[in-house]
Order: structure tokens, then C-alpha cells, then sequence
């Protein structure tokens, strides 16, 4: 390198930038002593630089943040301003003014991730609170559907047993209101507990009680259980076993049957045919329930199983769902690891499939 007179020495000895003079090629010919002391200031410059930065400005005489290589083989943000001095005969080169500003860098990096952090927390928090708009607005309308719901067993219930004081003389009719009480109180009862699983399920609680299922006692006790109102709507259930035994949760499973029959007696025509089938298909358990009904419609198809929503019937022959009967399908097929779908059926009507595997246990 080719010394300079003292005073340039004198003068970038008491400066807190690093001062240099390079070359066309990047080659240093004079470097202050704080600059030696950082930089291996005999190498080429270029060499020093990281490689993602571009130096080439640097010897046009620009202004660049960039970064050099230390003597410990770190990389160090700097800022520097170069000064095209090639025509100083005292000089002949680039002269560069070099601040180190790696803690600076680091310090906006880190100020800049956390304005984006409190950006994203204020997103979330924003969408958290429309979630709980939604959910707020969501349980009202629970709220209003199961008052609906618990309303109408109620009444029959409260009815009835006005017509049992009227009718205490009159045994026939007697039997006949002590089914109709069962028969609400056993809706109300299931929903009761529909409504308590969908709140285990929401804690990680439900589970599946895993056991040999005969499928004919299954089938046998919801028909039972249906009969009632299926004379009353005058339709025909019709049972389809392909696979007497299955492997799952009787209780559950005998509650998503039965509240997929109740379904289908309400919705379907009167003197119409519901069928229940089970069967094997793919190494999976398969349990139907299919009517002859006005079936759902094909963007009502999925909502159906939501939890805590109502699908008004202001579509020809769109069915309603509370909120809860059929999200607790949906939740008792999870807990065996299966899918619950509602289909069209081929002839008219519709078909819920509810599907499991067979290699439930080990």
C-alpha cells in the first residue's frame, strides 16, 4: 500500500469510521489503523464481502449498506460511502468511509420483527374476537332451536298428562298416553345427552367404548324405539344385515342410528319406506339409514353436521337441523375414527352413511 501523507493518518486514526482507498479491482492501497484492526484489510475487498452483496457500486463511488468479513471470520453490517478520488494524484483511488452498524442492523431486525408480531397479535386478536362474535351468535341460535326442540316433548308431556286425569277411566287410552309420555320423554332425554357428549367431545373426552356389537339387538331395540312413530306417519322400516356383528360403541352408535331414524320419520312421506343396513365395504363397517324423502339439498349436504347450526326450511323440502342431533353424529363417528355423509339416493330420498374402520382395537 502506498502511504499518505500523515495528516489523512493523523485525521482517520481519531474518526469512528473505517477509512480505506481501493483500487479498480477492490485492492486496498491505504487503510486507516482501526480499519486494519477489524478487517484483513490485504485482501481485496470484494473477497471480504458477503456473498449476497454486491460491491460493484462501492467503486463507482455510491453509498451501500453491505457486509464485510471481520478478522474473526464474522460478518458485520456496514455503511459506506465511497469517494471517486482516482484523479487526486495524492490519492488515485476510491477512497470509503465505512460506519459499523451491525448493532444497529440487529436492532432494527429486531424491531422489525416485533412491529410484525404486534401486527400479527393485533390480527389475531381481531379475529379472536369476531370468533367470539360468531360463537355468541352461533349459541343464541342454539339457544333458540333448543328451546324449540325442548318446547315441543315438553308440551306433549304436559298435554298428555292432562288427558291421563281426564281419561283415568279409560284403560286403553291410558296405555296409548303412557307410550306418547315415553316416547317425549325419550327425545328429550337423548338430546340431553347429546348435548353433554358434544361438550366432552369439545374437552377431548369423548371416547368410543369399544366392544362386539350384534347388530340384530341393535336393530331390534331402535325399531322398537321407532315403532310408535312410524305407525303414526304409517311408514315401513326395513332392516338389511349384511354383517351380523361389528366392532364399536353400542351406546353411541345407538343413538347416531336413532337420531337418524327420527330424522327420516319427520322428513320423510308418510307411508314411505326407511331402510337401516349394515355391512362390510373395504375393510370398513358401514351403517346406513336411507328414506324415500324430498332429500337435502346439495349445499345443505356438509352444514348439516355443524355444530350449533340451523338450517332454516325456506327451501323446498329443506330439512332442519338443530345444531345437535346430527353434530353429535359427526362427533360419535370421530370417536370411532369414521366420516358420517349424507348422500342422494338413486331412486329419490336420502342415504347417511356412516363409516368406520374395522381394525379399531390394537
Amino acid at each position: 500500500m502506498t502511504p499518505l501523507p500523515s495528516l489523512l493518518d493523523t485525521v482517520a486514526k481519531h474518526s469512528v469510521d473505517l477509512m480505506m482507498v481501493i483500487d479498480r479491482a477492490g485492492a486496498v492501497t491505504w487503510a486507516s489503523a482501526s480499519c486494519s484492526e477489524l478487517l484483513d484489510v490485504g485482501a481485496n475487498v470484494l473477497e471480504l464481502a458477503h456473498p449476497d452483496d454486491d460491491l460493484g457500486c462501492l467503486l463507482a463511488g455510491e453509498p451501500l449498506r453491505h457486509r464485510w468479513r471481520d478478522r474473526e471470520g464474522n460478518y458485520r453490517m456496514f455503511e459506506t460511502v465511497g469517494r471517486d478520488l482516482r484523479a487526486e494524484p495524492s490519492v488515485r483511488g476510491v477512497l470509503l468511509q465505512s460506519r459499523d452498524v451491525t448493532a444497529a442492523a440487529q436492532l432494527e431486525a429486531m424491531m422489525t420483527e416485533s412491529t410484525d408480531a404486534a401486527y400479527e397479535l393485533v390480527t389475531m386478536r381481531e379475529e379472536l374476537i369476531e370468533t367470539l362474535r360468531q360463537l355468541d351468535r352461533s349459541k343464541a341460535q342454539l339457544s333458540a332451536a333448543l328451546v324449540h326442540d325442548l318446547k315441543t316433548p315438553l308440551t306433549v308431556i304436559l298435554l298428555t298428562a292432562k288427558y291421563v286425569l281426564e281419561d283415568v277411566e279409560k284403560p286403553d287410552e291410558l296405555a296409548e298416553h303412557s307410550v306418547t309420555i315415553g316416547r317425549a320423554a325419550d327425545a328429550m332425554h337423548r338430546m340431553v345427552l347429546d348435548l353433554l357428549d358434544i361438550g366432552r367431545s369439545e374437552d377431548g373426552q369423548l371416547a368410543a367404548a369399544l366392544a362386539d356389537v350384534d347388530v340384530g339387538e341393535l336393530f331390534a331395540e331402535l325399531g322398537e324405539r321407532a315403532k310408535p312413530l312410524l305407525i303414526q306417519r304409517k311408514q315401513q322400516l326395513i332392516c338389511e344385515i349384511e354383517t351380523p356383528a361389528l366392532t364399536g360403541d353400542a351406546e353411541l352408535l345407538g343413538r347416531v342410528i336413532q337420531n337418524l331414524l327420527d330424522n327420516c320419520t319427520k322428513y320423510a312421506p308418510a307411508g314411505s319406506l326407511i331402510t337401516m343396513t349394515a355391512r362390510r365395504v373395504d375393510g370398513n363397517y358401514e351403517l346406513l339409514v336411507s328414506d324415500r324423502g324430498p332429500g337435502i339439498p346439495d349445499a345443505f349436504k356438509t352444514k348439516i353436521f355443524d355444530l350449533y347450526t340451523r338450517i332454516d326450511r325456506d327451501l323446498r323440502s329443506a330439512r332442519t337441523s338443530r345444531g345437535v342431533g346430527l353434530a353429535f353424529c359427526k362427533l360419535a363417528l370421530d370417536a370411532h375414527r369414521g366420516s358420517i355423509v349424507v348422500e342422494d339416493r338413486v331412486d329419490g330420498g336420502s342415504v347417511f352413511r356412516c363409516r368406520w374402520p374395522v381394525d379399531l382395537i390394537g
